[in-house]
């Protein structure tokens, strides 16, 4: 069922919208809520309706069901003041007041691959984004206070790359490369210039009992001088709203020549409650540590956080991402049902980050990756990954995964770009090698083999137990007919574990074009791992 007007049409059956012809990207509970308001049409909706509708009884606050509503306005050109097509009944609900001209049957079709979202769209556009000097926002240094304050500048950092990038003008270096520990001993603009960045920001901390002093200093690396100092005093609580400030700051002085509509940026609420603020700032810090007791503890943190705020986004995309290493660490150990169950909880949280922060980058691209491995969902799959680098042009995590949805889907020079992007905007990626496992895949179905060997090498050269890579380098063995590489990669794999019925193969490859699949199931025959 097709329903238009004026310019726009609202393909019920297709789940699309359109205008003038061409898509128009809307997230799912956006057109979900564009499709009730235009069907009642008659009539209002209440609020109560449109969140039992659309949420099917969740409870969400009223800042999700805003957020949406805003979404919908400004894909059909409107808003609060013009209420052209979404009327707001001020504390009842929403009606639709467009004129519907008709409907008709949506004209029956097969999916094909056509229909996927072109997968270039988002990386086009961030092209010359990618162009621009980069920015590597340094960790904070702090002095006196209590040792625990380490978390707090850590957190501070974190939430300082995440404002910047929202800005959406020039890359931010990543989180890990930025706080990489091999390179601390050297002075800031070295550190920086090392990591492939132009510009730095340092900063230093000092609390002492309620008291808090923040100097902050912006380095241009090539020539190793201070284009921009500032300092900050206030209360211990008023740090939390700094973050904004600085990256202004920044932002005016490294690109004066925006105009004042380019210099608006997405800033993410912060919840009332500091506490789940802080919760969130002691769960990142132990996230990061990287062992399996901090892991435990950042998680407990992070959901303490979502109890206190159940707004508040940042806490569910950090529990997704979190539920993602423990997915990966999962991923070769069973077939397909278990495969699936490995990400299913990660999807769910952060697809409630999504519901709560359809701005936050990284909630998108977790979602992605729970479409694409749990419902093997390519149009939602890369949707998602789109709307995460649109958000956020320096999202390492999200070319990662639109990476992975591309080669999948059978476009392996799209894949092989957006994937090698990582590197440019991460050399310290914490999923390296995972990326140069899918790098050496894409490769292999090209039949380029050499390069194919050369990801891989450097894929188990960083993480030697991955067995992703190990099953490819079984198939390259195969494809080459070199039956001592094939027996030993067999054996090799065999030693990591995992699984090796079909139905986890399936699974776990699931590529859309017949004649890749034909490519990597005939390596894996001719090394010997499957039958033929």
């Amino acid at each position: 069922m097709i329903l238009r007007f004026d310019a726009f049409e609202l393909d019920l059956d297709r789940v699309e919208l359109r205008r003038d012809g061409r898509a128009v990207a809307v997230e799912p509970h956006v057109f979900a809520l564009l499709a009730l308001l235009v069907e009642n049409r008659q009539r209002m909706v209440p609020r109560e309706e449109l969140v039992e509708r659309i949420w099917e009884g969740r409870v969400v606050s009223d800042s999700a069901l805003s957020s949406r509503i805003k979404s919908a306005r400004k894909a059909l050109d409107d808003d609060g003041a013009a209420q052209k097509y979404i009327r707001t009944v001020h504390g009842l609900g929403f009606r639709f007041v467009g004129e519907v001209e008709g409907s008709q049957e949506s004209p029956a079709r097969e999916t094909s691959a056509e229909e996927f979202p072109e997968p270039g769209s988002a990386l086009a556009w961030t092209t010359d984004v990618l162009s621009r000097p980069v920015l590597a926002v340094l960790p904070f240094e702090h002095e006196g206070g209590a040792a625990e304050d380490a978390y707090f500048v850590d957190g501070l950092t974190d939430e300082l790359i995440s404002e910047l990038a929202s800005w959406r003008w020039f890359p931010i270096l990543s989180r890990t490369s930025a706080f990489d520990r091999s390179r601390a001993d050297l002075p800031a603009a070295a550190r920086a210039l090392s990591l492939g960045a132009r510009y730095a920001l340092v900063g230093r901390l000092r609390r002492a009992g309620g008291e808090a002093r923040l100097s902050v200093e912006l380095l241009d690396c090539a020539t190793d001088t201070q284009l921009w100092s500032a300092r900050y005093a206030c209360g211990a609580s008023d740090l939390p709203g700094l973050q904004a400030q600085i990256a202004a700051a920044v932002f005016q002085k490294i690109a004066p020549e925006l105009t004042s509509a380019e210099t608006r940026r997405v800033l993410r609420k912060k919840p009332g409650d500091l506490s789940a603020w802080e919760l969130t700032l002691k769960g990142l810090w132990h996230f990061h540590r990287a062992n399996p007791v901090d892991s435990a503890e950042a998680l407990r943190l992070l959901e303490e956080a979502t109890r206190v705020d159940p707004g508040f986004a940042l806490p569910w995309s950090l529990i997704a991402l979190a539920r993602f290493e423990l997915a990966l660490k999962g991923w070769t150990v069973a077939g397909k049902g278990a495969l699936r169950d490995a990400f299913k909880d990660m999807l769910a949280a952060a697809k409630t980050s999504v519901e709560l922060d359809p701005s936050g980058w990284m909630g998108h691209a977790l979602v992605s990756a729970g479409e694409l491995w749990t419902n093997y969902s390519f149009p939602a799959a890369r949707l998602h990954a789109s709307r995460a680098i649109e958000l956020n042009p320096s999202a390492s995590m999200a070319y990662h995964f639109s990476g992975c949805i591309s080669g999948f889907s059978g476009d392996l020079a799209a894949a092989i770009a957006a994937q090698e992007t990582v590197h440019r905007l991460d050399p310290a990626y914490a999923y390296m090698d995972v990326v140069e496992a899918d790098l050496g895949l894409w490769r292999l179905l090209q039949g380029d083999l050499d390069r194919a060997q050369a990801h891989l090498e450097k894929a188990l050269g960083i993480n030697p137990r991955n067995a992703r890579a190990k099953q490819r380098q079984v198939a390259l063995a195969g494809l080459r007919k070199d039956a001592a590489a094939a027996r030993r990669a067999v054996e090799e794999l065999q030693g990591l574990g995992g699984a090796t019925d079909k139905g986890y193969w399936l699974a776990s490859y699931p590529f859309q074009d017949p004649e890749h699949t034909a490519i990597f199931w005939r390596g894996l025959t001719q090394a010997g791992l499957l039958k033929k």
